[in-house]
């Protein structure tokens, strides 16, 4: 870790109309990695130009950026990359401070209400209206249609406010469910995100025929989780005038279903004009 008087005399470089020092300096300072992360945002509290900060801020988020990189590609390499983990991750492009183990105590303590008031001796119908009990009138969750803010679409923030968008809601909804050996999984239904309950856990994505004559009944993650059929999905694809092709009635493994987040990002940032987050985003879904 290098000094604090090195890392001082680097940042009074920062704002050097110089390009090649600015790229040295840029260079430099990236070079220590997370590990001067802390004594960079305490400078950038303090009263530096205006270029300085903005410089130190892209500094900062391109080392946040690159160990989120590496974390993105180990969750990527594991064998079954969990649902949960994948978020978190997607919300960790937007708050780099948040961390796993708060997610998961988050996530125990609203499975432990639920599995309070289970009864595994009732029907699959019986069972989602105990678990939507729990989570929409207990615990207050809720759904918006229209997404215009990152924020709904990052898992800690849901969770901490209790609202989202419906593909985060919906996230939440099956890993509890999962976790309760509930065979609840999501499916990306164009515009819209919707959650199946199954006839039992599907353990192979890749068989969508099979998969699909599995499915039970469908939930919507944020109407309540009001209970529907197929035959709605029809008459919503209809309205749309869209195919009814079978991704849309058949559960989403779990790659597919971070990838459709990352696509509701890029949408949002993609009315904004921010094409360095666009860029950022796109590469995450290219190395999937």
């Amino acid at each position: 870790m290098p000094r604090k008087s090195e890392i001082n005399a680097l940042i009074q470089l920062l704002d050097d109309d110089d390009q090649e020092v600015f790229k040295h300096v840029h260079d430099r300072l990236k070079s220590y990695g997370p590990e001067v992360i802390p004594d960079l945002e305490q400078v950038w509290t303090d009263e530096l130009n205006s270029t300085t900060h903005e410089r130190l801020e892209e500094i900062i988020h391109e080392i946040q950026y690159e160990c989120l990189l590496t974390d993105w590609k180990t969750w990527l390499d594991r064998e079954s990359p969990d649902l949960l983990t994948g978020a978190f991750l997607v919300a960790q492009y937007h708050y780099p401070e948040i961390k796993f183990e708060d997610t998961l105590k988050k996530i125990a303590k609203l499975k432990q209400g639920i599995w309070l008031e289970l009864n595994y001796n009732q029907t699959p119908l019986e069972q989602v209206q105990i678990f939507n009990q729990v989570f929409y009138a207990h615990h207050e969750f809720k759904g918006v249609q229209s997404v215009n803010d990152y924020h709904d679409l990052c898992i800690n923030h849901v969770l901490e406010s209790r609202t989202g968008s419906p593909i985060v809601t919906g996230i939440i909804y099956q890993v509890l469910a999962n976790e309760l050996n509930l065979p609840v999984y999501g499916v990306n239904l164009t515009r819209h995100y919707v959650l199946a309950f199954c006839k039992r856990t599907i353990l192979d994505f890749s068989l969508a025929e099979n998969n699909e004559r599995e499915v039970m009944f469908y939930i919507n993650p944020i109407n309540r989780g009001s209970i529907f059929s197929r035959n709605e999905i029809k008459d919503y694809l209809d309205k749309l005038k869209i195919e009814h092709e079978p991704v849309f009635f058949t559960p989403s493994d779990n790659k597919s279903i971070i990838k459709e987040l990352l696509n509701y990002l890029i949408d949002i940032y993609s009315k904004q004009n921010n094409e360095s987050r666009i860029r950022e985003i796109s590469y995450l879904m290219q190395l999937m």
